[in-house]
């Protein structure tokens, strides 16, 4: 029994062992043939990969066949393009040369034709001035017969002149002469001033004292009854004797010019003008009718004008004299307008004198028109309030005028305005 029950078991083992093994079998078989379906899919793919790429490879050999091709079409052409650019550029290079070299050409014809045009005024000019040149040769020797001429006329007149002035000369030496030359010169420089004779300035007045009489050239008058005393003095002998001589020997000649015209200073300062004539400063001018003259002394004396004031003498020459003048006649001038201010102030008072009394006659009219007005307003109400009603009466009553008829009287209400007092601003202009 037990070997019965052991041999089931043993079957029961062996058929379970039988089992497995067939099942191992079979998913050994199912495996393999799992496996031999991957190895001919994979020989399949590797037969399709060595085709692909069969047909790669024969498509890369026929595209580099191709690009082989494509290389040399292209070199070809590019040298066939190369050929053709260079021979287009050579002609455009020829065309551009072309036009360029008639361009300047045609730039050169036309500078050439500009400077041409610019040349022929200076050639035209320059055929003129050959031209005159030609004509000045042959009236060279009329023009040096003419220029000759002239020459000799003006050494005449240099020789004409020389002599004048030596015929001046020797009558300036005559003291008569030398000082009406003076007197005329002092008469010409108050004239150009603006003085006036006997109106501005005095010739030749007389100052009688007990020991003689003084009698200046000149007193120009001054405000306020003054006057400016002048002497006309004409140190001249010595001055012409410099003026003829040699530079060198000018020195003596000039130093007794100077001692002449000093000698003047102390002559005019010992008369005194000052003292005979009321008004006038404690001075005199000396007056020289020429700067020259004064110039010359002061050339060798310069201390000549300290010396003069220290005696109360002014040396003066025509042009310094006439700046003294103008201020002169500039106070003259400024003594009118204060005269003519103070007459202007008199008439001023005079005026506002008038305005006044025509003030108070307009003031009094004023008064006697506003009485008038009330003597009329007064009759004009008794007639309203007296005799009006009786006459409306009378017409009431037929009894009046067929034609006439009663004229409304009314009163005036407008007052005279009365004038404005000086500093009342209380009136408007507009009042009535």
């Amino acid at each position: 029994m037990i070997a019965l029950l052991v041999g089931f078991a043993a079957a029961a083992v062996l058929s379970v062992l039988l089992a497995s093994s067939r099942a191992h079998a079979n998913a050994l078989r199912l495996s393999l043939e799992a496996r031999e379906a991957e190895l001919r899919s994979e020989r399949e793919a590797r037969a399709s990969e060595s085709s692909a790429r069969a047909a790669l490879q024969a498509r890369l050999d026929a595209s580099e066949e191709k690009h082989q091709r494509l290389q040399e079409t292209f070199a070809s052409l590019s040298r066939e393009a190369l050929d053709a650019n260079t021979a287009h550029l050579v002609r455009l290079a020829e065309q551009v040369m072309r036009r360029a070299q008639e361009g300047s050409q045609a730039e050169l014809d036309r500078r050439a034709r500009a400077v041409e045009e610019m040349v022929r005024p200076v050639k035209e000019s320059l055929g003129r001035v050959d031209e005159k040149i030609g004509k000045l040769e042959k009236a060279g020797d009329v023009s040096a017969a003419r220029l000759a001429e002239q020459v000799r006329a003006l050494a005449a007149q240099e020789e004409k002149l020389r002599g004048e002035t030596a015929r001046l000369a020797t009558a300036l030496r005559a003291p008569a002469q030398r000082g009406r030359w003076g007197e005329t010169q002092l008469r010409r420089t108050l004239e150009l001033a603006g003085l006036r004779a006997h109106v501005d300035f005095d010739e030749q007045p007389v100052a009688q004292l007990a020991d003689g009489v003084l009698r200046p050239d000149v007193a120009v008058r001054l405000p306020g009854e003054k006057t400016v005393l002048l002497d006309s003095k004409v140190p001249l002998e010595a001055y012409l004797k410099a003026i003829e001589a040699p530079e060198a020997d000018r020195g003596p000649h000039l130093q007794a010019h100077a001692a002449q015209l000093r000698a003047h200073i102390d002559a005019l300062s010992r008369k005194q003008y000052w003292e005979a004539f009321a008004g006038s400063p404690e001075m005199a001018v000396l007056f020289l009718p020429s700067d020259g003259l004064l110039s010359a002394a002061l050339e060798v004396d310069p201390a000549l004008h300290e010396d003069a004031f220290a005696r109360r003498i002014v040396l003066a020459t025509p042009s310094t004299l006439l700046a003294l003048l103008l201020t002169i006649a500039h106070v003259w001038k400024q003594e009118s307008i204060a005269s003519n201010a103070r007459e202007i102030a008199n008439e001023g008072r005079e005026l506002h004198k008038r305005i006044a009394d025509l003030s108070r006659h307009l003031a009094k009219l004023g008064r006697a028109l506003e009485s008038a007005l009330k003597t009329y307003n007064g009759a004009v109400g008794s007639f309203d309030s007296r005799l009006l009603p009786a006459a409306r009466r009378f017409e009431e009553l037929k009894a009046s005028a067929v034609d006439v008829q009663l004229e409304a009287l009314a009163e005036i209400e407008v007052l005279p305005r009365p004038p404005r007092t000086p500093g009342d601003e209380s009136l408007s202009d507009d009042a009535n």
